[in-house]
């Protein structure tokens, strides 16, 4: 194993804003305040990484090529990517201000990425259907990663008392017919559609589904197969693997926050439906995707939240990621706290409730 001693100092940062969110934090423990350490395994050793006040510092010990290391610290952190702030004057009005004000409650949010542990990250999002993720998928994956941390596919071939020592919930019942699916991808690939196939370029005897998926195919193609091919996996658990395991923050993630959001500041004048996996397992989302890769394009895009913030560009998967944060904190879907909300004199939903009482 390489030990490593970094100090970084990036600009606009918050190390805890941006774990919270992320799926890539799955695989660490908070153990206190600004300090996750990464679950030991045979790639980690006491792999912490620490925030105080401007500099970040990443020790531990790692069994990756040195190459590696730099892309894997940047990655893992977020730090890859540019302070997304940067680039919210290239949004439409219509967005920019909410943009603003939610940059400014959550500063220093970036998108981790995961390199190395893509397998793990599959597991914690398909566990975190209709669930808290912080209260009940951080306790599942922390006695998942103790017992199974140097391949999680062992869990295929548990038994269910041996599940139930992790939890009884169905999303871990689910769990295992889930990953026997996704490692069974490559036979399934023959049935996909002609317009689907011919961006595999070959690739269909995969050895690694994960790894296939992130970064050998377009990310839309890999939506398209993820939802079609595998078990369980719908829209949202589609979009928020591909956000937390390749580099396109263009993917986003429809979940409960990002609608109700949207619903409660009215966003969008028109009526606007959520992702339905029947149609999108057979096709995109914007008309420029559709004709760069000569897929189909989703008869409901018009209206459809995925299609609308994917106008934001590269900001989309940083916008989902904010109003995460958000409506955890105050525009919860029950008993939201629009007392306190610094958004209640825009918010349609706050201004009609006040009106009705």
């Amino acid at each position: 194993m390489k030990t490593i001693n970094i100090t970084l100092e990036p600009e606009c940062y918050d190390l805890s804003l941006t774990f919270k969110p992320s799926f890539v934090s799955s695989t660490y423990k908070r153990v206190k305040k600004n300090v996750w350490k990464k679950f030991d395994s045979q790639m980690f050793r006491g792999f912490t990484v620490k925030q105080e006040k401007t500099h970040v510092f990443i020790k531990g010990n790692v069994s990756i090529d040195r190459e590696w290391i730099e892309d894997l610290i940047f990655a893992e952190t977020g730090l890859w990517h540019a302070p997304f702030e940067y680039e919210i004057h290239r949004v439409s009005k219509k967005f920019r201000w909410v943009l603003e004000e939610l940059s400014h409650l959550y500063p220093g949010v970036r998108i981790p990425v995961s390199l190395f542990e893509r397998d793990k990250i599959f597991v914690a999002i398909c566990l975190s259907k209709r669930t808290d993720y912080e209260v009940f998928v951080r306790s599942w994956m922390e006695k998942i990663l103790k017992k199974y941390n140097d391949n999680v596919l062992d869990l295929i071939y548990v038994s269910k008392e041996d599940l139930f020592e992790i939890g009884t919930s169905y999303q871990i019942l689910n769990l295992v017919d889930t990953l026997k699916s996704v490692t069974m991808l490559h036979k399934g690939l023959k049935d996909l559609p002609t317009y689907i196939k011919e961006h595999l370029q070959g690739q269909e005897h995969i050895s690694d589904p994960f790894k296939f998926l992130s970064i050998a195919i377009p990310p839309q193609v890999a939506r398209i197969i993820l939802i079609s091919k595998v078990k369980g996996i719908g829209p949202k658990t589609a979009d928020s693997y591909l956000l937390n395991t390749s580099f396109h923050t263009d993917i986003t993630p429809v979940d409960t926050h990002l609608k109700t959001v949207i619903t409660r500041l009215k966003l969008f004048s028109e009526v606007i439906k959520a992702p339905q996996s029947s149609l999108c397992s057979k096709y995109t989302c914007t008309k420029d995707v559709s004709r760069k890769l000569r897929v189909p394009l989703c008869p409901i895009s018009n209206n459809c939240i995925r299609a609308k913030v994917l106008g934001l560009g590269k900001l989309a998967g940083w916008f989902q990621t904010l109003t995460y944060l958000f409506g955890r904190e105050y525009c919860r879907k029950n008993k939201p706290r629009c007392n306190t909300c610094p958004f209640k004199k825009d918010c349609n939903y706050f201004n009609l409730s006040r009106k009705i009482s």
